[in-house]
């Protein structure tokens, strides 16, 4: 029998080498834009600055003027790989930018070093730790730090106190804003502590205003430390939410109604043999005499018993 030659397979090249410090980048068309004073290249910068909520290394992009400054996010949604051009990225992460205002950066640094004097904005703005923050000194968005600061001195000299009256005022305007847009677009939003918040488009939406409101200063509260947190709430008129375990706690101090009844009727139940504490004891009533009985103990008073007669005198 003839032996059937095998058709050769066919090869599909790849080229499944990754790409060197790549990343696959969602930016925001505003930090590519150039001023006509500009004549440095076009291409922003990728830093890190210190997070104005945790204190902590975080990543921040800047235009290429530095003019705008946006935060960068990273979404990874589990296993996941992108093909860019003819090779394979195994690391599917994406990177986000969205627009921050740089105020947001500076305030930590107001509240640390000027409650008490003003200091020079580009003195403040020094972290040896983070040499980039310097960065922020060309950021447009700085020109409104007088919503938060007092200006002392001229012009030239460029220092700031901390007032925190106008900073509480300037995160009210900013929560009533997020509020306001969350719902114009509709959102729906859970306040729920038992459940995590999420973005839910829905058409049907019954919250309050204050459950907007409170929603809206979660979300400002991501840039802020806990402490103005907490200041801020209280200057919004919300009162605090109260946690999950004290509501665990006064949920099982007092146990249901039908279980308690359910344990009653198992006592009911029991033998009778038992003592019941919890009831008075009751005493046996005393024996009635009939008239005969009272006729006999009254004859055998003054006699003697048959007993009393074999005793020694």
């Amino acid at each position: 029998m003839p032996r059937v030659k095998a058709s050769p397979k066919k090869c599909i090249k790849s080229n499944l080498q990754q790409p060197a410090n790549s990343w696959v980048f969602l930016l925001k068309g505003e930090a590519l834009e150039l001023s006509e004073q500009y004549t440095g290249s076009g291409t922003p910068d990728i830093v890190t600055l210190r997070h104005p909520n945790t204190g902590e290394s975080a990543v921040f992009l800047f235009s290429p003027a530095n003019n705008s400054v946006q935060e960068v996010l990273t979404f990874s949604d589990g296993k996941r790989s992108w093909f860019i051009d003819e090779s394979v990225k195994s690391d599917g992460k994406m990177q986000l930018s969205t627009p921050i205002d740089p105020i947001f950066l500076v305030l930590p640094y107001l509240r640390k070093y000027c409650t008490t004097h003003a200091l020079p904005l580009d003195q403040l703005l020094r972290d040896e730790e983070f040499p980039e923050t310097e960065r922020l000194l060309k950021s447009s968005g700085l020109s409104y730090l007088g919503m938060i600061a007092d200006r002392k001195g001229d012009e030239e000299l460029n220092a700031y106190k901390y007032n925190e009256e106008k900073t509480l005022n300037w995160l009210k305007k900013k929560t009533e804003r997020v509020a306001e847009i969350l719902k114009q677009k509709n959102i729906h939003i859970n306040t729920s502590v038992a459940i995590s918040a999420n973005y839910v488009k829905s058409n049907k939406n019954d919250a309050d205003n204050e459950s907007y409101l409170r929603y809206a200063h979660g979300i400002v509260s991501e840039y802020l430390m806990d402490d103005l947190s907490q200041k801020l709430l209280k200057f919004l008129n919300l009162p605090e939410e109260s946690s999950p375990q004290n509501l665990k706690r006064k949920s099982t101090s007092t146990p249901p109604e039908a279980k308690k009844s359910k344990i009653d009727d198992e006592n009911k139940g029991t033998s009778s043999n038992v003592l019941d504490l919890s009831k008075p004891e009751i005493k046996p009533k005393p024996l009635t005499m009939s008239a005969k009985d009272k006729a006999r103990a009254k004859a055998a008073s003054g006699s003697k018993s048959i007993s009393s007669f074999f005793k020694k005198s």
